[in-house]
């Protein structure tokens, strides 16, 4: 009987299977959301922990911009080219070493607009441009200021090169810019254009021109090689000009012994000779009225 009875108690069980012990949840696992939490988010969590508080000592000692400098670089972004175009004046080495890249230089990390404006103080650039092209180049592209004039805001001052603005490019002077057209006078550099428009509708008497000086900011005086000085109207300038190339062109005029042209009055050249010339001239006038005195007596 109790072997039937325990017979039937194993049929009753057959077909049940137990639970692995594999996926059984354990009973330690808490309940609610954080049952639900992904597993790895723990070892996530701890890397941004330790990553945030190496950022923030970074900050505090200032070296933040200094380690992002060297990995960007280790990356592949450290600058390892500068193409520079443009330049004709300017030396090549001036502008690297106005660009100021350290070694180990990061492109992301380089200031190309402080760059630029660094360049442009250089007195020959009229403008630039600072360019980066990843990963590891700088483009600067420069456009020069061109030589129009030579410059001296009086006549004891040593002259400069000017541009057609008037900005002084510089004060050292080479054999090659000897011949452009000297101007003198406090905005005499600005109004180079002016005079050299004046000068071009009398391309003689142009060649024969030293300097022109600005006076009083109201008219020019013109400088000849030859030492004469002839002195321009405020008005009608070109009138003026183109009188005394015909006059000279049909008298010789400029090749006389005289110091002083005055073209002021519309009406009529006026010249101042030399000392010497005015001296002989005195002399022969003085001789003409003594014989012309005596002639009167005699009569």
């Amino acid at each position: 009987m109790t072997k039937s009875a325990t017979n039937w108690s194993l049929g009753f069980l057959p077909g049940r299977r137990g639970v692995s012990r594999l996926r059984r949840k354990p009973v330690w696992r808490p309940a609610g959301f954080l049952a639900n939490i992904p597993r790895g988010v723990g070892l996530v969590a701890s890397a941004a922990y330790l990553i945030a508080w190496g950022a923030y000592g970074m900050v505090l000692s200032g070296k933040t911009v200094d380690v992002m400098n060297d990995t960007t670089a280790d990356l592949g972004f450290k600058v390892s080219a500068v193409r520079i175009t443009g330049q004709r004046e300017i030396d090549e080495a001036d502008v690297l070493d106005t660009l100021s890249i350290h070694s180990g230089q990061s492109l992301f990390f380089y200031d190309a607009e402080a760059a630029r404006e660094r360049l442009e103080t250089i007195p020959w650039v009229q403008d630039v441009s600072v360019m980066k092209l990843y990963p590891g180049t700088l483009r600067v592209i420069l456009e020069e200021r061109v030589p129009t004039a030579l410059w001296q805001k009086t006549i004891t001052d040593e002259a400069q090169i000017i541009d057609s603005e008037g900005k002084v490019i510089s004060g050292r002077l080479e054999a090659r810019y000897a011949k452009l057209p000297r101007v003198i006078g406090d905005g005499a550099e600005t109004r180079v254009a002016e005079i050299m428009s004046i000068l071009d509708e009398v391309p003689d008497l142009q060649k024969k021109v030293r300097a022109s000086m600005l006076v009083s900011h109201r008219r020019w005086d013109l400088f000849l090689d030859n030492g004469v000085q002839v002195m321009l109207p405020e008005t009608d300038p070109v009138r003026a000009v183109t009188e005394l190339q015909e006059t000279d062109q049909k008298s010789g005029l400029l090749n006389r012994d005289i110091t002083v042209i005055d073209l002021r009055l519309p009406d009529r050249l006026v010249v101042r000779l030399t000392d010497e010339a005015a001296a002989a001239r005195k002399e022969l006038v003085d001789a003409r009225n003594k014989a012309m005195k005596k002639r009167e007596q005699d009569a």
